[in-house]
């Protein structure tokens, strides 16, 4: 008598569905998220865009960093506006926006305006180096452990910020380039008024 092969009528539970489930719905959280963000940040951006008009944020607050040839302080251009724009020598667009940034800097530095770059976490030697190369003339503070970039909320290079005369922040441009364009559209104004 040949002896029966049993079979075993246990079905093997496939679990790719179940992991394409869970997949699914990660991404999809993941999606509702940043949507989320965006949404209120670019409200933020959009308000901050239009001209004449105030970024409503707390104050960002004074530091005080070592510069190229003396100390620098926020509060020593209290009176003045002033354009916060941290940057790296490494980064091609901070290097690409720093003519124009040099150049209404020169235009306006009677009208109680100054351009305060801030380079973020590099030593004094390459910084300096590329300063003098180049000619610019405005201040340069250096942030070598990057805490001011931190302070402002800076989540990519370069990133600028206008502080009033009152200390206050008044406007904060999305990270990226600006140009001689958008300095006349949102800043000029302020210097004329």
């Amino acid at each position: 008598m040949a002896k029966r092969k049993r079979h075993s009528t246990r079905q093997k539970t496939n679990f790719l569905p179940l992991a394409i489930l869970a997949v699914l719905v990660i991404a999809g959280a993941g999606l509702i998220f940043v949507a989320a963000t965006r949404d209120s940040a670019g409200a933020d951006e959009n308000a901050a865009s239009q001209p004449g008009s105030q970024v409503v944020q707390p104050r960002q607050g004074d530091f005080t960093l070592p510069g190229l040839d003396r100390e620098i302080a926020l509060a020593d251009f209290r009176g003045s506006y002033v354009l916060l724009n941290f940057w790296a020598t490494w980064c091609p667009p901070c290097k690409a926006e720093m003519p124009d940034l040099n150049a209404y800097h020169q235009a306006h530095q009677d009208a109680n305006f100054t351009v305060l770059a801030v380079n973020v976490m590099e030593d004094a030697a390459p910084v300096e180096d590329f300063i003098a190369r180049n000619g610019f003339s405005f201040p340069v503070a250096l942030d070598s452990t990057g805490t001011v970039f931190e302070q402002y909320a800076g989540s990519s290079l370069p990133s600028s910020f206008l502080i009033g005369p009152d200390g206050a922040l008044v406007k904060a441009w999305p990270p990226g380039m600006i140009d001689r364009a958008t300095l006349d559209r949102d800043v000029t104004p302020l210097l004329e008024g």
